[in-house]
């Protein structure tokens, strides 16, 4: 493995078009990979045609891509974010939309009128914002309502007539048999798929999206309005299936209902609510059909079709670079891919989908299998050396096999692997051309997995991540070409397979203890080092800080870290984090950033560690016990309390939340051990204790944690007897930085 550091990206605050449907996006992360090639790419292909995010960020950084997309709903999304639209031209549709007719009555108080309920507020009629359905009585059971003539929100139990309202649409009515026929004739095989599909939607909501839909079709229409009101629809169909029927503020703070119930949308709200997803900011991007190419300056050509029909015409092109977003396996969106298109444009622009809708299962084989043939054939077409960037959204156990697993089953080398559990994202690094010849080893599958397990946690010094393990042991097959040359008949087996051998290899038979709650592992024959490598990072972040003399971006900190820590030894956000909140200040104004917080500052710690090392001793002379001053530990002070030549204390101050160096060079002769440490450690400290069991386990049996203000305290209280020393001492327990009050 060459090491290559993790790109961290930015987490995008505004909600994107069908975002539950797309791979998780991090802007920059794709950016940041094409410009630090060592020459810049003429030509990119991103050959799984998923992601229109990522593809829409090499464009906008002046990159031409070659995107295959054979879903037409994300061809449609991939150009309308690619043509950016502004709040106003879109109501302009709404509004036009709204003022048509549904026989005597205009169309927007008609659909309003279909969810119309009493407000329990004034108790005047309002069109509720929601129902909240039970799966298992089959009828409404809440309302949620903000009142259109009080302004008043409410979330209630359904009366006797939002039952009956609910209950009077049926499934066989004729908005169900359009909904249906627009995708597939009846006598058509897939007609039942589509079926299964249009079950995700009330029956009142398919007759809502109907009544618009026939509106739409009866429209005189120019091209751009047209447009303009299938990018609101599109929003309604998704937002209104119970596939997605929990607002983004709820998706926001995981306030997700129960297994039993889904929610209900008003269509028309779900409408307004397209007004702001669709104005995204996004940059004006060119956009042409494959085989036209976009300018010099950047910009996207798409291929309307699959990966494999487009993979021969580009024998002759001078591809330079492949962005890789691997998929995963998503039946239900392809399923609804297929309803949406033939609602939008007919059965035709429906039937390329017809496989997708025949098919029973989209399993991590199926995703195996359908990599494996993507690379295979890009490998075939492109030139040696073409470096190859692949991003593993949402990462998860399965996911990295799958991918890993075709991955490596190809001509391609893989020469970086890189995850972070907390975003969750993986991120690959192949080059074409350079995979050598199959040469298989000794050594079993099984072994090479358990060995690189080992050997992963003995340099990492601490237990770690299923997901980063389970990294270290694909790399290491990587490196073997242990899966090169797998036939697509036996695929299948070969990924089965691997599960079963990482299973059966990081597992307890062969020495790996597993702590579910971090979801880490460590191995029983490794000894916690007095160096790990969560302590290196936070020394490395505690040193990049001190450096500078000016605050930090917090971009800047997070890339220093990644060059530093590359590849398999990725810190993950969460250490990141809490190390920034331990030692740091987040500044604001003209020179925004981190900086060190002046505790902090190096010559204000050693002035802490002088007083806190003067007011134990005064303290230990004061109870009459013998002083003497060990050995320091690097910047660690060691003061050891004696009593007729017997040891009864020794305490280790400490400005870091470096607990290994003291707990493993620990002299257990040295009775009573207590590390104090600043306050402000405290959080650091207890997310190094819950994801590091043998740490967590030798402090709880045998170390207490102290801070600096409850010595001072104790100093300033006085009242302190050699009997009540070890009381006092634990009445403010390291479990936070607030300010406990003693008890007395």
């Amino acid at each position: 493995m060459k090491n290559q550091p993790f790109i961290r990206g930015e987490q995008i605050t505004q909600p994107i078009p069908l975002e539950e449907f797309l791979p998780a996006y991090r802007s920059g992360v794709v950016s940041f990979w094409l410009n630090h090639l060592p020459s810049r790419p003429d030509l990119v292909i991103s050959p799984f045609g998923d992601s229109p995010l990522e593809a829409l960020e090499a464009a906008a950084a002046g990159y031409r891509v070659v995107v295959p997309i054979h879903n037409p709903i994300i061809r449609f999304l991939l150009n309308r974010l690619a043509q950016p639209i502004s709040k106003e031209e879109l109501n302009s549709a709404l509004v036009r939309l709204s003022s048509s007719y549904k026989g005597k009555e205009r169309l927007k108080p008609f659909i309003l009128s279909l969810y119309e309920t009493e407000c329990p507020h004034c108790g005047r009629m309002t069109s509720a914002r929601s129902f909240t359905w039970s799966k298992s009585r089959g009828e409404p059971v809440r309302k949620t309502c903000l009142c259109s003539n009080c302004g008043e929100p409410s979330e209630t139990p359904v009366s006797q007539e939002d039952l009956q309202k609910a209950l009077a649409y049926k499934e066989n009515s004729p908005s169900h048999a359009r909904a249906l026929t627009r995708v597939a004739p009846p006598d058509d095989p897939i007609r039942f798929q589509a079926e299964n599909a249009l079950k995700t939607y009330p029956h009142r909501t398919v007759h809502a999206l109907f009544t618009i839909l026939n509106k739409l079709t009866g429209f005189d229409l120019s091209p751009e309005e047209r447009i303009n009101l299938e990018m609101l629809l599109l929003h309604a169909f998704y937002r209104c299936s119970n596939l997605n029927s929990s607002p983004v503020s709820e998706r926001e703070s995981g306030t997700f209902a129960d297994g039993d119930t889904y929610r209900e949308e008003n269509v028309w709200f779900a409408l307004e609510e397209a007004l702001d997803i669709w104005e995204n900011g996004q940059t004006s991007v060119p956009v042409a059909t494959w085989p036209d190419l976009p300018p010099d300056s950047g910009g996207i050509s798409i291929y309307p079709g699959r990966v494999r029909d487009l993979i021969p015409q580009l024998k002759d092109i001078d591809l330079s670079a492949a962005l890789m977003v691997f998929p995963k396996p998503n039946l239900s969106f392809w399923s609804l891919s297929a309803l949406w298109t033939g609602w939008l444009w007919g059965q035709d622009a429906a039937a390329p989908l017809r496989n997708i809708l025949s098919l029973q299962n989209l399993d991590w084989v199926w995703l195996t299998r359908a990599i494996k043939s993507t690379l295979s054939g890009l490998e075939e077409i492109l030139p040696p050396g073409i470096p190859c960037f692949g991003l593993l959204p949402n990462l998860e156990i399965e996911y990295l096999i799958s991918v890993g697993t075709a991955a490596c089953a190809t001509g391609f080398a893989l020469t970086d692997i890189a995850v972070d559990p907390d975003l969750p994202q993986g991120q690959i690094i192949c080059t074409t051309g350079e995979q050598l010849a199959a040469n298989p080893t000794a050594k079993s599958m099984k072994e090479t997995i358990r060995s690189a397990g080992f050997e992963f946690l003995k340099v990492m010094g601490e237990p770690k991540h299923t997901l980063s393990i389970y990294s270290a042991g694909l790399a290491s097959i990587a490196s073997e070409q242990a899966l090169l040359g797998s036939e697509e008949e036996n695929l299948a087996d070969v990924y089965l397979q691997l599960v079963k051998n990482f299973e059966e290899s990081i597992a307890y038979r062969q020495g790996f203890l597993h702590f579910p709650k971090s979801e880490t592992w460590w191995h029983q024959e490794l000894s916690s080092s007095a160096d790990p490598h969560s302590d290196r990072v936070e020394q490395a972040l505690v040193n990049f800080l001190a450096k500078s003399s000016s605050p930090l971006p917090e971009v800047d900190i997070y890339t220093h870290l990644y060059h530093k820590f590359p590849g398999l030894a990725t810190p993950q956000q969460g250490l990141i984090e809490v190390c920034l909140k331990s030692y740091a200040e987040n500044t604001s104004g003209t020179q925004s950033g981190w900086e060190l917080s002046s505790s902090d500052q190096p010559s204000n710690r050693r002035q802490d560690l002088k007083e806190i090392e003067d007011i134990l001793t005064l303290l230990g002379n004061q109870l009459g016990f013998e002083i003497i001053k060990a050995a320091p530990i690097g910047n660690i002070l060691c003061l050891v309390w004696k009593n007729k030549g017997e040891t009864s204390y020794t305490f280790f101050i400490s400005a870091s939340g470096s607990l290994n160096k003291i707990i493993t060079g620990f002299d257990s002769s040295l009775a009573n051990p207590w590390i104090i440490l600043p306050g402000s450690r405290a959080e650091l400290i207890h997310y190094k204790i819950e994801n590091n069991n043998p740490l967590a386990k030798a402090i709880q049996n045998s170390w207490g944690l102290v801070k600096y203000r409850h010595i001072r305290r104790i100093a300033d209280e006085g009242g302190l007897t050699k009997e009540n020393l070890q009381e006092r001492l634990a009445l403010d327990p390291f479990t936070s930085d607030a300010p406990q009050l003693p008890l007395i």
